[in-house]
């Protein structure tokens, strides 16, 4: 080092001068050197000596335990650098327009925008580029960035259903995902995951879906789903919680159904709490299917479902009916090729619903009522109408049920429309003011999608204010 240099010439320097000052001219070699008086002891910190004070070293950023492959500073495309990133890498998107597809097949990456509003991933309505981002591997999360204009799917994670091969682990946050062709925001055979702070809209299926997976263990918070023919759909997924979202402007609200088509029958144990799910009229929407487009103007709806629990959310100005409770007709549903399944042990409490047309601000319509109620059961609610009348009285959550109730094809007929839907391109487009990501998208470490969803207190949740 320079330093250590530099004091070694100075102590080379002081014996030489030591030994010149015992040397004379004239070679006498007698000492005539006289020792200096002692010096005065002084408290005085002036005195001391000065202490040697170390010189750093040039500076050195310290060194992370993860890269970061940054788009377009250091790769062309998105694609590009997540092809070369490694498990628990960071993929940093500078602003722009991106147009490309993106497929995803690294576990523990995290993909993020260095701006939500203005960092774009653009399909151009280019049927040439499905997806938005696909995702086959495990722990990726997607943050902070808009994904537009693609004609199957935004943003999409999803395992193998021939191998059995689940997606464990997925995250999706501070996301605009807008005009896609069949869902903005979608987990399909994924467990242990979470979509949060994310608006999605323009589809002609669902906004937000989570779908195929038992205890899929998956969590929506904090979402917005507007524009679509459903705002969340969830077909055969068990064990999710919708929570504190805002699903509106849709077709239809939040939609869990059963389906024999999909794997994973049936679909059981979601809870939708704390919510606002309100104006779910639009006939100004894309639809993909004419059985679901009889169901246009429902807050949310049980289709074939098990141990659903709705509970403190605020449904209102849903024109048709509120919470609707119904056996999975597959001939009325889907192509009839398939099994159909019962409405069974649904909980519906301490909502406040209102603002339906047909004495249904709740709606129990089972295929065949001479079964009863089949364990679905209402209470704490406050609402106008319901069919059964005083429904909380004869499918009572604590007491024995005695509704007589409407069947499922009469009640149907209540609901017979038909609309020409829209193409997803031509849903208006979201101003680009939304929420970006806490805390410093260019240099926070990279969290990748482990150990969620994230603890929530549902207790803690009340019915939204209107």
């Amino acid at each position: 080092m320079m330093r250590r240099s530099v004091l070694q010439l100075i102590a080379l320097l002081a014996v030489l001068g030591l030994i010149a000052a015992a040397c004379s001219d004239d070679g006498d070699t007698t000492d005539t050197t006289v020792d200096p008086a002692p010096a005065e002891e002084t408290d005085d910190p002036a005195d001391e000596p000065d202490e040697p004070v170390d010189e750093p070293d040039e500076l050195v950023e310290p060194e992370l335990d993860y890269a970061v492959h940054s788009v377009p500073a250091d790769y062309d495309t998105i694609q590009a650098a997540v092809d070369s990133a490694a498990p628990g890498d960071l993929v940093l998107i500078d602003e722009g327009i991106y147009t490309e597809e993106v497929i995803v097949q690294t576990d523990d990456i995290v993909i993020r925008g260095v701006n939500r509003n203005t960092v774009i991933l653009d399909g151009e309505y280019d049927e040439e580029k499905q997806h938005g981002i696909i995702i086959f591997s495990d722990g990726v999360a997607v943050e902070n960035m808009t994904v537009r204009n693609f004609p199957v799917n935004g943003v999409f994670w999803t395992g193998d259903y021939g191998a059995d091969d689940l997606v464990e682990g997925f995250r999706g946050s501070y996301l605009t995902v807008h005009n896609y062709g069949v869902y903005g925001i979608y987990a399909t055979g994924s467990m242990n995951g979470q979509l949060e702070h994310s608006y999605a809209s323009g589809g002609d299926d669902a906004a937000f879906y989570i779908g195929q997976c038992v205890a899929c263990n998956a969590l929506l918070y904090n979402v917005e789903g507007v524009n679509s023919q459903l705002g969340y759909s969830g077909t055969n997924s068990s064990g999710v919680i919708i929570a504190n979202s805002n699903f509106h402007d849709n077709m239809m609200g939040v939609v869990n159904n059963s389906a024999g088509t999909n794997d994973r029958t049936p679909h059981t144990g979601t809870i939708i709490v704390g919510n606002r799910i309100h104006h779910n009229n639009n006939t100004l929407v894309p639809s993909n299917n004419a059985g679901f487009r009889l169901g246009v103007g429902s807050g949310v709806v049980l289709a074939g479902t098990v141990g659903n629990t709705v509970e403190r959310n605020l449904i209102v100005d849903n024109d048709r009916a509120g919470v609707i409770i119904l056996d999975w007709i597959d001939a009325i549903f889907a192509s009839g090729n398939s099994p159909d399944f019962l409405a069974m042990d649904n909980v519906v409490r301490d909502n406040h619903v209102a603002g339906s047309s047909l004495e249904a601000d709740f709606l129990v319509a089972l295929n065949n009522i001479d079964a009863g109620g089949n364990g679905n059961c209402f209470a704490g609610n406050t609402y106008d109408v319901a069919t059964p009348a005083d429904i909380e009285t004869v499918l009572p959550c604590d007491g024995d049920d005695t509704a007589v109730l409407t069947p499922l094809a009469e009640s149907l007929d209540k609901f017979a429309t038909g609309f020409e839907p829209i193409d997803y391109k031509d849903v208006p487009v979201p101003e680009y003011n939304f929420e970006t990501m806490p805390g410093d998208p260019w240099t926070d470490p990279p969290v990748p999608a482990h150990d969620l969803p994230m603890a929530l207190d549902l207790d803690s949740l009340t019915i939204p204010e209107g």
